[in-house]
């Protein structure tokens, strides 16, 4: 049997997954990192499109997941209603797979491949996991360094497992954009999104310069759209109003399907390290990402064919970091209107001429 085998074996993708064989891939947080696994789940389908694939994820981003065409079933984490997480687990416990994947590499994750029902469960290799979260794996995969990005990682566990292992575009369902949103508004439509989960505030640039950003854009003639989600109304509320003709989208009642369907009609998305400017990289915009603290190459936002992103920094001693928290963020406090406006214009134009 597969998991009889040494951790260091060779295996074969045919022998790892049967014809019609079923995949459990589990990631259940942050948005932008269950983005990232979508494009393991499509790069598996590309190779075996005979695979059931199924994907654990915590319920407030299984809607963003639901109907999903390269899915047979998502599996909801109850991480908001703690009490139904027993039975969530015994659900778990119901279906056999032939090979469990855990992208998520933490100890909360690894409790999940623990208690399923896999002939091959595999993870990566310490240090990307964490929490020793390798005990519930048959075999971790050494990883080339920490600085891997994080959607790297699964593909480089299909290679471990005989898959290709190549890169592939997440497929993401949206819903259509609103109508009303872009009526009367010239392409390219550029939208500008200030906030951040409230836990990562210390990210967000000035909502103050987005509005000085938006006043300049718009008297440049772009077409301006601003985001936000739920609860941040009144934060992007100076940004709507400095300008003439911008226009609010509100993510609250869109829900996460919704607001990938307007992200999807934008050219550039202009958004700090935050789910929003994952979902516009998937959904095929060019993203200006405003990343401060954060690591780039482990967290950047993913190119597709021909649509490369601008990651703009202050370049601090102190960065990238890890903190959850900073008094005083100058790698993003020193990002300067300039410097983001002639990003924008950089997309704008490369969005026009293709």
């Amino acid at each position: 049997m597969l998991w009889a085998m040494s951790p260091t074996a060779s295996l074969a993708a045919a022998d790892v997954l049967p014809e019609g064989g079923a995949v459990l891939v589990v990631r259940l947080s942050a948005l932008g990192d269950v983005l990232f696994a979508l494009e393991t789940v499509a790069a598996l389908h590309r190779e075996r499109p005979d695979a059931r694939i199924d994907f654990l994820v915590e319920d407030r981003f299984a809607g963003l997941l639901q109907g999903h065409p390269q899915l047979r079933s998502v599996l909801v984490y109850p991480r908001r209603h703690k009490a139904a997480i027993p039975a969530s687990l015994w659900r778990l416990r119901r279906q056999r797979y032939d090979l469990v994947l855990d992208l998520h590499g933490i100890q909360k994750s690894a409790w999940h491949v623990l208690l399923s029902r896999g002939r091959l469960k595999v993870g990566a290799a310490a240090p990307v996991s964490r929490e020793g979260a390798a005990f519930a794996y048959h075999r971790s995969v050494a990883m080339p360094g920490p600085a891997l990005h994080r959607a790297e990682v699964g593909h480089r566990l299909l290679t471990a497992l005989g898959f290709s292992g190549e890169s592939a575009a997440p497929v993401l369902p949206a819903e259509p954009a609103p109508a009303e949103l872009f009526a009367g508004l010239a392409p390219p439509h550029v939208l500008l999104f200030p906030g951040t989960s409230a836990f990562a505030a210390f990210k967000r640039w000035p909502a103050a310069r987005f509005g000085e950003l938006a006043q300049r854009l718009v008297a440049a003639g772009r077409s301006v759209l601003v985001g936000c989600g739920p609860g941040e109304r009144e934060l992007v509320a100076p940004v709507v109003a400095a300008a003439p003709g911008v226009r609010l989208v509100d993510g609250g009642p869109l829900g996460l399907r919704g607001l990938a369907g307007v992200l999807g009609r934008c050219a550039v998305v202009v958004a700090a390290d935050t789910g929003p400017l994952h979902i516009a990289a998937a959904m095929g915009a060019r993203c200006v990402a405003l990343f401060g603290p954060k690591d780039s190459e482990r967290y950047g936002p993913r190119a597709q064919v021909g649509r490369p992103h601008e990651v703009l920094w202050a370049a601090v001693p102190c960065r990238p970091c890890t903190r959850r928290s900073c008094a005083s963020p100058q790698c993003v406090l020193g990002i300067s209107v300039d410097a983001v406006e002639a990003a924008v214009q950089r997309q704008c134009a490369a969005a026009e001429a293709s």
